[in-house]
């Protein structure tokens, strides 16, 4: 009896150690009352893309809260399954189950609509990504097949990358290069017009988080167990693997933050964590504004002022000084 509660006690230290602290934002915004099935903030975070549960999309000026645009659900395809918005462009991509739409932001109309399909029939879009230019569409699906589409000339090609659901899409060095990862446990980076392999890492679960930083020379990458890794992007090496044993949980999201040595992340749930990337490890820890116990965080971009923006499945969005969540952590 005294072996266990001694084993208790231990335990009860161990994770008490890491509880997330209470860090207020310097601003919140609320722009839904309906709980959203995904959402999106522009890179310079002025505006925020919000699918609802009811399938519609709204677009949002975040500090006036004005609509830019809204796109009614018998608009868009059939179950929406992922929409990835690009602001310099002026386009929203919305994907149903196999049909993609391109909608212009500034004329509210729909540019084009792609069937797409996998090798399976029974596929459907999982995924999302768009090049620089806009001229390439990355198209992911559930049997891990990929489309790549030409926007210009309209011509698509379909390759298989992976066994199982790609859960990331992201174009690099001048849209040549494309990362994916999936639930089959892999990261593969390879080039976009010959399908040629230029690396990839086998993770021991499903990938569920991938980040790129702002000049594309390193990659986050971390799957559903405890393994956090810091990688080149251009190489594949391993730079840094995060000590996370003491928790078992997975990540959702990670910002790289400019000009300092953090990675911001997200956890399935409500959690930020701020990380030290060349120690890895845990600076802090705390919590997005949450009214139930399903509250997500939907997406995290970062301002040139080192705050950085947060926007939750109930439509909140949240800014935080990062140098002032570092600082807390000094003074613990």
């Amino acid at each position: 009896m005294k072996k266990h509660w001694a084993l208790l006690l231990a335990t009860l230290l161990f994770f008490g150690c890491s509880e997330p602290t209470r860090i207020i934002p310097s601003e919140r915004y609320v722009l839904s009352d309906r709980l959203l099935l995904g959402g999106q903030l522009s890179k310079d975070g002025s505006w925020a893309l919000l699918l609802t549960e009811k399938a519609d999309i709204y677009l949002l000026d975040i500090r006036s809260q004005s609509q830019i645009l809204m796109l009614d659900a018998a608009m868009l395809p059939t179950s929406v399954r992922a929409v990835l918005m690009n602001k310099e462009l002026g386009i929203i991509l919305v994907a149903g189950s196999n049909t993609l739409q391109i909608w212009d932001i500034k004329h509210a109309s729909l540019r084009e609509q792609f069937e797409v399909s996998g090798f399976d029939e029974l596929a459907r879009v999982s995924a999302l990504g768009l090049s620089d230019s806009g001229s390439l569409v990355a198209v992911g699906m559930t049997d891990g097949s990929l489309s790549l589409f030409n926007v210009d000339d309209k011509k698509a090609h379909r390759t298989v990358l992976h066994t199982s659901n790609i859960a990331y899409l992201n174009f690099i060095n001048d849209d040549k290069t494309i990362v994916s990862a999936s639930h089959d446990g892999y990261l593969r980076v390879w080039e976009a017009l010959t399908g040629n392999e230029l690396y990839s890492i086998s993770f021991p679960s499903r990938v569920s988080t991938v980040a790129l930083n702002h000049d594309n020379t390193r990659l986050f990458a971390s799957d559903s167990l405890k393994t956090q890794l810091i990688i080149g992007a251009h190489d594949g090496d391993v730079l840094t693997q995060f000590d996370y044993l003491s928790r078992f949980k997975w990540f959702r999201h990670a910002l790289f933050i400019k000009g300092a040595p953090y990675l911001l992340t997200s956890s399935a749930k409500s959690e930020l964590s701020l990380w030290h990337m060349q120690l890895g490890k845990e600076v802090n820890s705390w919590n997005v504004e949450a009214h139930s116990m399903g509250t997500t965080v939907l997406d995290m971009v970062e301002l040139d002022n080192s705050d950085v923006l947060t926007l939750n499945s109930e439509g909140i969005v949240e800014i935080w000084d990062i140098n002032q969540v570092q600082f807390n952590a000094t003074q613990q």
